[in-house]
């Protein structure tokens, strides 16, 4: 198999474009999900204040706390980690993105949306946890969703 490398400026730098064969559609689609499997980050579990490896597909939602995050999982787990939300941007181009100044929510596991009050967006996510998208970052929130 041969790669073909095209760097173009006007390309946003979370966006890979690939060019194959239909024929490699499933070697593609196990590389894509080996590569968002292997993303990985390491918080600390409140109960037993040690440090645990997370894939980003099991996070749902990171809460600021101070100079702190907490990191919500989809099995209900909270951990801690030493970040601040401006460090995790990095993320946006996982799927997981800022919904308003203090919480960013991984698309992946967005079950529902509606408008809400204020210009505001309300979104349910597949474990019917409840959050509001700031009226800031609704209008980008509904374009990756739509």
């Amino acid at each position: 198999m041969k790669f073909n490398y095209i760097w173009k400026s006007n390309k946003s730098s979370s966006e890979i474009e690939i060019i194959s064969n239909p024929s490699n559609k499933e070697l593609l689609s196990t590389f894509e999900q080996r590569f968002f499997q292997s993303i990985t980050l390491s918080a600390t579990d409140f109960k037993t204040n040690r440090q645990v490896k997370i894939e980003l597909n099991d996070i749902e939602a990171i809460e600021a706390s101070g100079h702190f995050t907490k990191i919500f999982l989809i099995d209900g787990t909270e951990l801690m980690l030493n970040k601040i939300l401006k460090e995790l941007s990095y993320l946006e181009s996982f799927g997981l993105v800022r919904i308003n100044n203090s919480m960013i929510l991984n698309l992946n596991q967005i079950h529902s949306f509606a408008s809400g009050s204020h210009a505001r967006l309300e979104v349910i996510t597949k474990h019917q946890n409840k959050y509001i998208v700031s009226r800031h970052y609704a209008k980008s929130i509904k374009e990756k969703l739509i």
